[in-house]
C-alpha cells in the first residue's frame, strides 16, 4: 500500500483526464495524510504564513492565524466570511471579533442584497476588512464591455459604502457558465476597465474565480498570463490532487490561492452517522485545506453566529486522528455521491444536460440549504439542457464516470427537487461549503 497519493503523470490541465486506477486502490487514510503532507513544504512559523498586513490596521486579538495573500500586501484570516447568505451586517463585526477579516461577495449575489447588508456591518470597520467583490456582466444579461464592468464596480461599491475594494474577481469563469470560458479572461475591454479603476483607486487587485470543467485549463492561464493577482476555486480533499499543480504554480509565481467549496459536497448533515460529529467534520475539512501552506486562505459561507463560532475554531490547529478518521468515514459515505465537476460524463451525454451544473445547483439547495438559489440558477437553464429527460436515458453517462457516480439517479433526484420552483430568498438557516 502506498503511504502517499498517487500524483498523476498526465498534464492536470486537462480538465476531462480521470481519475487512475492506482489512485482508486490507495487506502483513504493514506490518501488524506498523504495529500497534506504534500502542500505542507514552503510552510513558515510551523506550518502557517505570517508578514504583510491587513489594509490600515491589526485585527482584534483571537486564536485567528493569518497569510499573506499572493504578491499582495494583504494579510489575510485562515478563513474568510462567504457573503452569498449574509443578511445581517452585524455578523462582519461578529466574525472580526473572532479575527476573521476577509469578506467575500459579488455584484449579483441575491441582487445586491448580499453587498448591501456588508456595507452596513462595515460602518466605521472598513479599514480593517480585506474586501473583495465580483464583476459579472454575463449575469445580469449586459455586454461585457468597458463601462459595463466600469458600471458594476460603482454600484457593487455604493452598496458597499466603500470608496473601493481590496480584490476584484471576475466572476464564475468557465465555458458552462459563461458560454466562453477562457475568452472571458482575455477580453481586452475588461482589462481596460481593470485598469481605469486601478487608477482610480477603486480596486486594488484582479482577481478570477470558477468551478466549471474547464477550470484548470482557465486557472492555469490566469496565472500564467501574469496579470491575474489571486484566484479562487474550489478545493478539498476529494479533489486532491488534481488541484495541487495549480496551488504550486501559483505559489512559485505570487498569486494568491483562495479555496471555495471546501466541504467536499457538504453532505451528511441529516443522516445519523453524522448527527453528533458533524461540526468536527466540517472543521476536518476546513483544516485539511489549511494544512497546505501554499493555500492563502479559504471562504465558506456564513448566515449566522454559529458558524462563525464552528469555521474560525478550525485556524490554527494541526490535523489530529480524529480529523483524519472523520474525513476517512465521510469519504466512505459519499465519495462516489460527490461531483468532481470534471465534465467527462458530459462529454457522453447525447442530449448535453449540463450535468455538473445541475448537480452543484443541487447541492446549493439540498446541502447548503440555500432555498431558491439552486432552483433559480436550474430555470435559466434552455429546456434541452434539464435533466427531465434522464429517467429516460441509458446513463452513458455513468459509464464513463472516473468515481463511479450514479449520476442519473443524482440527476433525476436533482430534477425533482430544482423543478419545483424558488419560493424564497437562503434563509438564515443556510449550510455552506
Amino acid at each position: 500500500m502506498q503511504d502517499r497519493p498517487h500524483h498523476p503523470t498526465d498534464d492536470s490541465e486537462n480538465p476531462s483526464s480521470s481519475p487512475s486506477s492506482s489512485r482508486s486502490r490507495l487506502s483513504r487514510r493514506a490518501f488524506l495524510r498523504g495529500a497534506a503532507l504534500a502542500g505542507a513544504s514552503g510552510a513558515v512559523g510551523g506550518g502557517w504564513f505570517r508578514g504583510g498586513r491587513t489594509p490600515d490596521s491589526d485585527p482584534p486579538p483571537s486564536d485567528m492565524r493569518y497569510r499573506t495573500l499572493g504578491r499582495t500586501d494583504l494579510r489575510v484570516s485562515e478563513i474568510g466570511v462567504g457573503g452569498y447568505p449574509l443578511r445581517d451586517g452585524d455578523l462582519i463585526r461578529y466574525a472580526l471579533d473572532h479575527g476573521i477579516n476577509y469578506v467575500d461577495t459579488s455584484h449579483c449575489y441575491r441582487g445586491g442584497r448580499s453587498e448591501e447588508a456588508i456595507g452596513e456591518g462595515m460602518r466605521g470597520i472598513r479599514d480593517q476588512i480585506v474586501l473583495a467583490t465580483k464583476w459579472c456582466p454575463y449575469h445580469i444579461g449586459r455586454p461585457a464591455r468597458k463601462q459595463v464592468f466600469i458600471d458594476m464596480l460603482d454600484a457593487s461599491l455604493k452598496r458597499l459604502r466603500t470608496d473601493h475594494v481590496d480584490v476584484l474577481f471576475n466572476h464564475q469563469v468557465g465555458r458552462n457558465s459563461d458560454g466562453q470560458g477562457l475568452p472571458r479572461l482575455q477580453n481586452p475591454e475588461m482589462y481596460e476597465a481593470w485598469e481605469t479603476v486601478k487608477q482610480a483607486g477603486k480596486a486594488r487587485f484582479l482577481g478570477a474565480s470558477g468551478h466549471d470543467a474547464d477550470l484548470m485549463q482557465i486557472m492555469h492561464w490566469a496565472v500564467d498570463s501574469g496579470r491575474i493577482d489571486v484566484i479562487l476555486c474550489r478545493y478539498s480533499f476529494l479533489d486532491y490532487p488534481e488541484q495541487q499543480k495549480l496551488i504550486d504554480k501559483c505559489h512559485e509565481k505570487g498569486v494568491g490561492f483562495i479555496a471555495m467549496k471546501t466541504l467536499a459536497g457538504a453532505r451528511g448533515a441529516d443522516l445519523d452517522a453524522f448527527r453528533d460529529s458533524y461540526t468536527n467534520f466540517k472543521q476536518a475539512a476546513l483544516k485539511w485545506v489549511l494544512s497546505n501552506a501554499k493555500v492563502s486562505n479559504l471562504v465558506i459561507s456564513m448566515s449566522n453566529r454559529r458558524q462563525v463560532d464552528e469555521y474560525a475554531a478550525a485556524s490554527g490547529s494541526p490535523m489530529a486522528a480524529s480529523d483524519y478518521e472523520l474525513l476517512d468515514r465521510y469519504a466512505s459515505h459519499f465519495s462516489d455521491q460527490v461531483c468532481r465537476y470534471c465534465g467527462a460524463c458530459e462529454e457522453a451525454c447525447p442530449d448535453d444536460v449540463r450535468i455538473a451544473d445541475i448537480l452543484r445547483f443541487s447541492m446549493y439547495e439540498k446541502e447548503y440549504r440555500q432555498h431558491g438559489r439552486g432552483s433559480q440558477a436550474y430555470a435559466s437553464l434552455i429546456v434541452s439542457e434539464r435533466a427531465a429527460h434522464c429517467a429516460h436515458c441509458n446513463g452513458l453517462c455513468e459509464s464513463v464516470c472516473g468515481y463511479d457516480l450514479p449520476v442519473r439517479t443524482l440527476l433525476i433526484d436533482a430534477h425533482r427537487r430544482l423543478a419545483t420552483g424558488y419560493p424564497r430568498d437562503p434563509g438564515p438557516d443556510a449550510r455552506a461549503g
